[in-house]
């Protein structure tokens, strides 16, 4: 596996490759899904899809720091809620109501 670079390095590379530095992130994240064990690989490939559409909703390197923030502590909470009241993530009801198509919907011909 790669060692990530000094943070001073990094901050260089932003400034002067961008495009390097999102290979960089891509591929550090592929190397530590590809050093997980079988069953952690899809997880970890979803979390990392996640994040990638998160970041392609950025207009700006800001705004991607923001929706990235706003998502951890989603993630956050979601956790914190699954150690202290495990039973209220799994306790939801849902009404289900059928697709019916209606009756008197008009029959269209398509002339071929």
């Amino acid at each position: 596996m790669k060692t990530l670079p000094s943070f001073d390095e990094l901050k260089a590379l932003a400034e002067t490759d961008p495009q390097a530095l999102e290979q960089l992130r891509l591929d550090m994240s592929q190397d530590i899904i590809d050093n997980a064990s079988e069953h952690m690989k899809p997880k970890l490939q979803a979390q990392l899809s996640h994040i990638n559409n998160v970041i392609a909703l950025g207009k700006n390197p800001n705004h991607v720091n923001a929706l990235l923030m706003k998502e951890l502590m989603r993630q956050f909470d979601r956790f914190a809620t699954a150690v202290n009241d495990p039973e209220s993530l799994t306790a939801t009801t849902a009404t289900v109501t059928p697709f019916r198509p209606r009756r008197d919907a008009e029959t269209v011909a398509v002339e071929g």
